[in-house]
């Protein structure tokens, strides 16, 4: 494989010398991987009763458990599972220097619904330590999300100050677009705090079934519609952030929306704009216009890509989307190992301007996470 090949995004350099940054990459935990890093006694709970959940809402195709690609699957049977065949597969070929490991089973099957508590707080925790022992422990490129109980702050309190004290390579924290409240709710002030405390951003990724479910409707029949409405608990999560005042409270708090696009924002930003107003006196409490929040505390990630019927309809999202002052706040994401993973070398359109696909692949996440700092 030539050089090329290898860093297809050389001639695309960012803070020293870093040329791609992977906002979102999955790594997948499974029982014989979890159980060295469990206590003796949920090692029994684990193999006697599983992991249960409320609702299984995120299941995918029966061909592609865990959405994975069927190249993407090693030697375990766990597409995200082996960290050296991810980084040969996907840091290698395509020249990666850093990812941020979003863990899937750490955000989604084990972060409520009808567990014990404390059972689904160890499992999370044994996530995390599998991530810095296997992946952490294996190449430098990784970098990770802690995986928390969010509708248990007091546990997800915990388990941030541990991981941050462990290792500086947590680079946030993670949680799922489907909780039990909106998330401007004062029961996940604590996690604010905590966040702010250490300087790093919290992230809503889409999936998980133990607690809210994707739409306001009740649950989706199909895979089809779970998969396309990814960003509807952004959409709740964006406006009770901004509602519920908790940017005044916590002026410096990071949020990052993963894999749930990017061109709805604009317009979703035009509408809490009109409301407000409209409605502004029931939040009079707010110091600030709704789209002011959005641009100076929120980053998206661009998997799924968007990818409009007409080429030249992406440039006018993307215009509409820096309109809000949010044109350095779009970071390239891959979602590998993923069935839709968009690939480095073919996810933006040609024609983008290189300051833009520069800002996008590199510079954006760089700043953000002060990788080279």
């Amino acid at each position: 494989m030539t050089e090329a090949a290898v860093r297809p995004f050389a001639d695309i350099t960012g803070p020293v010398g870093l040329t791609l940054v992977d906002a979102d990459v999955h790594n997948i935990s499974y029982p014989a991987a979890l159980i060295p890093y469990l206590p003796r006694r949920w090692v029994d709970h684990l193999e006697t009763y599983g992991v249960r959940t409320r609702h299984e809402a995120d299941s995918s195709p029966a061909l592609r458990p865990q959405a994975q690609r069927h190249d993407a699957v090693p030697p375990c049977g766990v597409a995200g599972g082996d960290p050296d065949f991810a980084r040969r597969q996907h840091l290698d070929a395509f020249g990666v220097d850093i990812a941020i490991l979003n863990n899937i089973p750490g955000q989604i099957s084990h972060s409520g619904g009808n567990d014990p508590v404390v059972f689904s707080a160890a499992l999370e925790t044994a996530n995390n330590d599998w991530t810095m022992d296997q992946w952490f422990g294996g190449d430098p490129r990784w970098r990770g999300s802690i995986a928390i109980q969010y509708d248990n702050p007091a546990f997800a309190v915990k388990e941030i100050e541990r991981c941050r004290e462990l290792d500086d390579r947590w680079v946030q924290a993670i949680a799922s677009t489907r909780t039990e409240r909106p998330f401007g709710h004062e029961k996940y002030w604590p996690l604010f705090e905590i966040l702010t405390h250490y300087d790093m951003p919290l992230a809503f990724h889409p999936g998980g079934s133990g607690m809210g479910q994707l739409t306001g409707a009740g649950w989706p029949s199909y895979y089809f519609e779970n998969h396309a409405g990814y960003q509807y608990g952004a959409l709740s999560h964006v406006s009770s952030l901004v509602f519920e005042g908790v940017f005044d409270r916590w002026p410096t708090l990071k949020i990052v929306i993963v894999e749930g696009g990017w061109s709805w924002v604009a317009p979703f930003a035009w509408r809490l704009e009109r409301n407000v107003d409209v409605l502004g006196g029931e939040v009079s409490h707010l110091q600030r216009r709704p789209s002011e929040y959005l641009a100076d505390h929120f980053w998206f990630t661009t998997q799924p890509m968007e990818e409009p019927t007409r080429p030249e309809w992406f440039h006018d999202a993307f215009a509409q989307f820096s309109s809000l002052g949010l044109g350095e706040r779009l970071m390239f994401s891959s979602d590998y190992p993923h069935w839709d993973y968009d690939s480095p070398a073919e996810a933006l359109p040609r024609a983008l301007p290189e300051s833009v696909r520069r800002s996008i692949m590199v510079e954006s996440a760089a700043a953000l996470y002060r990788f080279g700092a």
